[in-house]
């Protein structure tokens, strides 16, 4: 059975970790509103947690393990098996936060810098419709091109032995030319 000075500092201990985790949760919460004040921040704290989790790796003494260990050289522990120092054990709860900040970041999804992060065209123009007929209905307009150009014509392929070209049918990528399908 604990004590209960032991059984005061564990619940201290555990308060203040899921603090922690609860700012992490309030910025994505706030976050989920469309504000990207939020996610900003989240991914802020995100990086305060990863220079202290690295802080506190190098603060680590190095103790024969990491990868010497792997084939035997490590001392005398057989998998892992001594106790974790008070900076080792907050080094597993700042892993943990540091994941889960990133995981809900991501989930916000969005851009940080500008709107235009990731697109890789220009955006698709809304439809155009001319002004109304007398009748109340709109005269669809044909779409142009970012530039203002007008749709390129389909390709033509040419026929054999003739001059003449011959339209290739739209949407068929193996016409031959001369108009023959492909088997």
């Amino acid at each position: 059975m604990m004590e209960p000075e032991e059984v005061r500092r564990l619940i201290k201990r555990i308060v203040i970790i899921g603090l922690f985790f609860a700012l992490a949760l309030g910025m994505y919460l706030l976050g989920r509103s469309g504000n990207p004040t939020w996610r900003r921040l989240l991914v802020a704290y995100g990086v305060v947690v990863a220079a202290v989790m690295v802080a506190a790796i190098l603060l680590q003494s190095g103790r024969g393990g990491g990868l010497a260990s792997i084939g035997g050289l490590g001392g005398d522990q057989l998998l892992g098996t001594r106790s974790a120092t008070p900076i080792a054990k907050a080094t597993y709860v700042m892993g943990a936060l540091f994941l889960f900040i990133f995981m809900l970041a991501a989930r916000l999804g969005g851009e940080i810098a500008s709107g235009d992060v990731g697109v890789i065209g220009p955006p698709a123009p809304p439809a155009k419709t001319a002004p109304a007929r007398e009748g109340g209905e709109a005269i669809p307009v044909e779409p142009t091109r970012p530039g203002g150009s007008a749709p390129a014509e389909t390709p033509t392929a040419p026929e054999k032995g003739g001059g003449e070209e011959k339209p290739a049918p739209a949407g068929d990528t193996n016409a031959k030319p001369g108009g023959d399908a492909a088997p």
